[in-house]
């Protein structure tokens, strides 16, 4: 929660509570009496509105993604205008965002499949309405509690500024510039293939537990998206099959005839994956030799006494606070009572006075100086009239300290 108005009201929608803010606009929890259901409204800036040519076209393009009707795709309810800006109302949900999952547990080879063939078909429709995302990243993902992945923002980095070129100019990129494929990082034009490579390197995250290409800063991950070739999943992690290692690959291809070409077509191959591991539980076990079966019981006993209280550890850690992430080829937990082994990071930005977050939650306001446990974390700066800037860090030294200084970018560039 980042602040509450009780007073403020957008049309109809009474705002609850705000719950989001970016260079663009805020996102607030909303209520919307006429029908008695809970909205997610997103409202531009007063600045950013700044022709009635503008809010005529970004009312046109609002209203054709909020003809976008599929179940991986948060709905459009209804636009608007007022208080001298224009809103979107959207569904509102409950889940978490991908990387908070990502962070949170290990994955399996039928999860990684099974998210890329939701987001793969939602990708699917949405380009085939002539809509592409153009920032499919972690943050832009819910899992539900009922386990649908549910894509949010679609669009909306075109529509909020119509104008825009292609061209990447500085201060002006638009989500988190890991994710951006080749073409989009050069400024070339775009179709719904810079989308499925996107997907491809959130997937290759999601499966090995980091990202495919890093960086001390923009130039440099820029650099690494155009020319470098990361190691494939199963090279990072043995214990990712070599053909869901191969899909992720084709999808990261530099070359975007390479590709997939088609969401639809990057949806049947991980579909067709996922039925091959099927077949592989279904396929009958060799006979136990006699005097083994005993043995054979015995390990499956064991198993299952683990994956009970594996379970129970992550309803724990669900329903608590996370703890820092481990080791994937971690054989032991550590007992609970260890000690956690920290890190300092000294956070500074220029203008100070940013509200810093570390994995989405609060940390304070530049200068910041704060102990984090070691492992990988999400930073991000948010200051009003410029850019949100975010990036990720690894700590892996106990009781170092990392200077972190950014210099903010004025919104728009300026």
């Amino acid at each position: 929660m980042e602040g509450t108005e009780t007073s403020l009201k957008y049309g109809r929608y009474e705002i609850v509570e705000q719950i989001g803010r970016g260079a663009m606009g805020v996102v607030y929890r909303a209520h919307d009496p006429q029908i008695n259901r809970t909205v997610a409204l997103k409202v531009l800036r007063e600045d950013r509105v700044t022709s009635e040519d503008f809010v005529q076209r970004f009312l046109r393009e609002a209203m054709a993604i909020g003809r976008l009707s599929h179940p991986n795709i948060v709905t459009v309810y209804d636009i608007g205008q007022d208080h001298g800006t224009v809103y979107i109302a959207m569904e509102f949900l409950e889940g978490e965002p991908l990387n908070e999952a990502i962070r949170r547990r290990t994955p399996d080879a039928s999860w990684v499949a099974g998210i890329a063939v939701q987001l793969a078909e939602s990708l699917a429709y949405a380009h085939s309405k002539g809509i592409v995302h153009r920032d499919i990243k972690p943050s832009n993902i819910i899992l539900t509690p009922d386990g649908q992945v549910k894509i949010t923002d679609f669009g909306i980095a075109h529509i909020e500024d119509p104008d825009m070129t292609q061209q990447t100019q500085a201060g002006q990129i638009l989500g988190t510039p890991i994710y951006m494929s080749p073409e989009q990082v050069i400024g070339s034009r775009l179709d719904g293939r810079s989308d499925l490579y996107s997907l491809s390197v959130i997937l290759y995250e999601t499966a090995v537990g980091r990202r495919p290409y890093s960086g001390e800063n923009i130039a440099a991950i820029f650099h690494a998206i155009t020319q470098d070739n990361p190691a494939p999943p199963a090279q990072m992690d043995p214990g990712v099959p070599e053909a869901l290692s191969d899909l992720i690959m084709k999808g990261m291809e530099k070359d975007i005839d390479k590709r997939f070409q088609s969401g639809a077509e990057m949806a049947r191959a991980f579909r067709d994956f996922l039925k091959s591991l099927e077949v592989k539980d279904s396929a009958p076990e060799a006979p136990a030799r006699e005097g083994g079966r005993q043995g054979l019981l015995i390990i499956v006993i064991l198993v299952l006494v683990a994956l009970m209280a594996g379970g129970g550890f992550f309803y724990l850690s669900h329903r608590q606070a996370p703890s820092p992430e481990k080791p994937r080829d971690a054989g032991v937990q550590a007992p609970l009572e260890a000690p956690v082994a920290k890190a300092w990071v000294n956070i500074e930005s220029d203008p100070s006075g940013a509200r810093v977050f570390i994995d989405n939650a609060l940390a304070g306001k530049t200068p910041l100086k704060i102990d984090i446990p070691l492992g990988k974390h999400e930073i991000r700066m948010s200051l009003p009239d410029y850019e949100v800037w975010e990036a990720q860090i690894d700590l892996d030294k106990p009781d170092d300290v990392v200077p972190l200084s950014v210099k903010l970018v004025p919104a728009g560039g300026g």
